[in-house]
């Protein structure tokens, strides 16, 4: 061949071997491709249209079609982005096997707490069954601080502490209040419930802004509503820890929702839990003495006149809980809304 010739040739191969490596449509010619693996781990692959130089200056651009993947065309890349790689699919690698252990060991608590209260229910099921019996729930209550009572002030303290831990998780005040009246009588029943009461608020108050911070604001964050008593916390605080502790919110979420908010300081919350628990405590002595005088009086065969103060001010207290106390609160989150 001719110099001439030999160049022309050399042109049109190498334009037939660009289209086949990488064609430029869908209808042309397939094209030779390496395996994905191999090209991601030693070369970094160009998804942007790029152009192939021919030799010397009588040499062609050809533009190549965008690549689609599993291509020929790449070009190497440095040492480090290799080495940049390869930790990420290590990182990558121990987050998943980290993920995996978290799941089982989540899976195994649970399996063990499900297992345990089953065994539990099973070996106490007669006292569990007490326990939503009213009645029977009452009659354990007065039987077990009658046994405490007869210990006096060692028997008060043992009460004050237990209830500590009662109200701590939320239960159920005013039954226990009450038997603890009737069996203390009005000043130590009162004493016993309202430091037992207090304790245990700034116990949960406490352990929601320290131990179970992370749990407990896991949980307010699914609920709307603690973003606006948050919000609202935040321009007033005494006012709105005033009416969360007066609200119809279980008293679980009282205790906990307001460690969270950062401007209810422990002063702040014991004036609110004092302000809100004495007059209970006051309510549910007066009617635990005034049970136990009318207990005494029926067994000596006497009757005792209506106590008209006692029976008023329960009824206020039904009125103010199922009307005021909802209709206080619903007023109260419908402003925030508004604000917001």
């Amino acid at each position: 061949f001719t110099m001439a010739g030999r160049k022309a040739t050399q042109q049109a191969l190498l334009l037939i071997i660009g289209i086949l490596l990488c064609p430029t449509n869908a209808s042309s010619a397939s094209s030779i491709s390496l395996p994905r693996s191999a090209a991601t781990k030693k070369h970094k692959l160009h998804r942007p249209s790029s152009f192939v130089h021919l030799k010397n200056d009588q040499l062609q651009l050809l533009q190549l079609g965008q690549f689609r993947g599993g291509g020929a065309l790449f070009t190497s890349k440095s040492n480090n982005n290799n080495d940049q790689e390869d930790d990420l699919l290590v990182l990558s690698t121990r987050n998943n096997n980290n993920n995996n252990a978290a799941a089982v060991t989540k899976s195994v608590i649970t399996t063990t707490s499900v297992i345990a209260i089953a065994t539990f229910s099973f070996l106490h099921w007669d006292k569990i069954q007490a326990f939503f019996d009213r009645e029977k729930f009452r009659t354990a209550i007065i039987q077990t601080l009658n046994d405490i009572a007869s210990k006096g002030n060692k028997g008060l303290f043992l009460y004050a502490v237990g209830f500590m831990f009662w109200e701590c998780c939320g239960l159920p005040t005013s039954v226990v209040e009450t038997a603890a009246a009737m069996a203390f009588g009005f000043k130590g029943g009162l004493i016993g419930s309202f430091v037992g009461k207090t304790c245990g608020s700034l116990l949960a108050f406490t352990l929601g802004r320290t131990l179970l911070s992370n749990v407990v604001g896991e949980k307010m964050e699914e609920n709307d509503l603690f973003g606006l008593v948050e919000r609202g916390v935040q321009r007033h605080p005494v006012k709105s820890s005033l009416i969360v502790r007066y609200s119809p919110f279980p008293q679980l979420i009282k205790n906990f929702a307001l460690s969270l908010t950062k401007p209810v300081t422990f002063p702040i919350f014991l004036l609110a839990i004092s302000i809100h628990g004495f007059p209970f405590s006051l309510l549910w002595a007066a009617l635990g003495n005034d049970s136990s005088m009318r207990l005494r009086a029926s067994e000596m065969g006497e009757t005792m006149a209506a106590n008209l103060v006692l029976n008023s001010l329960l009824i206020f207290v039904t009125v103010f809980g199922f009307v005021v106390s909802p209709a206080i609160t619903g007023w109260w989150l419908a402003d925030l809304r508004k604000e917001s």
